[in-house]
């Protein structure tokens, strides 16, 4: 399971391995939408870089599924 957290408004979301996958991939797509060449190199530390500059964190953390 992957966390995010926001500081700009304090919230987090929870992703499944699947859900994080499709989340990276809208947001690589994103990215080339808005004329980024590469953005299929990204691995998700730079995209969510690139996404939310420093507003954003994620991680994983132990899932009891």
């Amino acid at each position: 399971m992957i966390v995010t957290f926001d500081i700009a408004d304090g919230s987090f979301d929870f992703y499944s391995k699947k859900e994080w996958s499709n989340q990276l991939a809208e947001w690589r797509q994103e990215l080339a939408d808005d004329g980024y060449v590469g953005a299929e190199a990204l691995d998700a530390e730079e995209l969510v870089e690139m996404m939310y500059g420093e507003e954003l964190f994620f991680d994983t953390v132990p899932s009891d599924k």
